[in-house]
């Protein structure tokens, strides 16, 4: 077996490699939550140990939370949360902290903290922060270069982020991070596509820092249910992720006959579900076998993002069902979706492009059953636990060994 250095300069096996798992987890829960607990599950899987540190942003709502103006000081630096975390690493005595999201309640503390106590970090970038501030690259309806050295005072003046004065706090906290070299024991920055890998590149991140490393999946067998000929969205109901442009693509006569599912929460589903659509049905946040049923009686998966989101355990479940992908040529899905073979990436916000396709798919069961077939194949073959612990492996053993 394999070995790893672990921050004592002692070796250790990787079967008994330990790791701290830090996450603040959001307001409402979605695929980045999911995804969380998958690495932790499948780290232990493979032999190794972690302990979680979550915290929820919902501490800071209703009585007992602190006043909004000490919010945005515990934003930058929590240090009731540090203390629990540096007490925690004390007794742990990990070899390194797996970050995700810290923000608002852990704090950007968390990377002063772990060069205070000599930690190394493996940055788990599920988004594009803290190269963004919003974690979009967007501001308003304007996509941005990485390389843009006014990313943040364009985003703050768009307010990408729960307005403009929270954009800029955010915004100044990560300058600041980087300023000080509060990221300096972020020894691997783990992108989940090769686009986002560049990007962080173009933005100034060391390349010798920076790894690729697609999310896992527990393969399941297909569910029983039969294709029930609908097209399905699944995901957060927000403008970027193109679930306005699919309602009002359904709007067009020549679709009138087609069902289109949209299941999720979010800024846009409060106002979709108060509307009638004939051939459109809301269906909230679903998850489990729920879930699984829905997936399972689509004719395709449908993901319209109007901005390059990194990578999407959407086509996943997708291919896990035998479901192709009809996905908008940006970001990590064009790594997934291999085009014509497991489903279409077409031009974002093209309605034209997007109606071929659908009508491609709603006139052709059989070609729709034989691009998820290849989708099955290739998930099983790409990120079944195995292979992606095997790819940590590596990644862990690089920079924990200059720890």
């Amino acid at each position: 077996m394999s070995k790893l250095a672990g921050r004592h300069g002692a070796t250790c096996e990787t079967g008994l490699v330990k790791f701290i798992q830090v996450f603040n987890r959001y307001l409402m829960p979605g695929g980045e939550e999911t995804s969380v607990a998958r690495i932790a599950r499948h780290l232990e899987g493979g032999g190794h140990r972690v302990t979680p540190f979550w915290r929820s942003s919902t501490e800071w709502i209703g009585p007992g939370a602190p006043a909004k103006l000490r919010q945005l000081c515990l934003m930058w630096r929590n240090s009731a949360m540090l203390s629990e975390l540096a007490d925690l690493n004390s007794r742990e005595r990990p070899d390194s902290w797996i970050v995700h999201n810290v923000v608002p309640v852990i704090s950007l503390g968390v990377y002063r903290l772990a060069r205070e106590l000599g930690v190394p970090i493996i940055q788990w970038l599920h988004n594009y922060r803290p190269l963004s501030p919003s974690g979009t690259l967007k501001a308003g309806d304007r996509q941005l270069e990485p390389d843009d050295l006014w990313i943040g005072l364009k985003e703050t003046l768009a307010g990408s982020w729960r307005g403009r004065f929270l954009t800029g706090w955010l915004s100044l906290g990560y300058a600041l991070c980087r300023r000080r070299g509060d990221f300096e024991n972020v020894r691997a920055w783990i992108t989940v596509s090769e686009e986002m890998r560049r990007m962080f590149e173009r933005g100034g991140w060391p390349r010798d820092r920076v790894f690729v490393l697609h999310h896992s999946w527990d393969i399941q067998n297909p569910s029983t249910g039969s294709d029930e000929g609908y097209f399905l969205f699944l995901g957060r109901m927000i403008e970027p992720k193109g679930v306005r442009f699919l309602v009002d693509l359904w709007r067009r006569p020549a679709l009138k006959g087609v069902q289109l599912v949209l299941a999720g929460e979010g800024k846009l589903y409060d106002e979709l579900r108060q509307q009638t659509f004939p051939n459109i049905r809301c269906v909230g946040y679903v998850q489990g076998d729920e879930k699984r049923r829905l997936v399972a009686g689509c004719r395709a998966i449908l993901f319209p993002a109007l901005w390059p989101e990194p990578l999407s355990t959407v086509a996943y479940e997708g291919y896990e069902q035998g479901k192709p992908i009809l996905a908008s040529k940006l970001g990590g899905m064009t790594e997934l979706v291999l085009n014509g073979e497991t489903g279409r990436l077409l031009k974002p916000g093209d309605a034209d492009v997007w109606q071929e396709a659908i009508f491609e798919l709603y006139r052709d069961a059989d070609l729709s059953r034989k691009l998820g077939a290849n989708g099955r194949r290739w998930l099983e073959e790409n990120v079944s636990p195995a292979t992606w612990n095997s790819r940590f492996n590596t990644i862990a053993r690089q920079i924990l060994g200059k720890a």
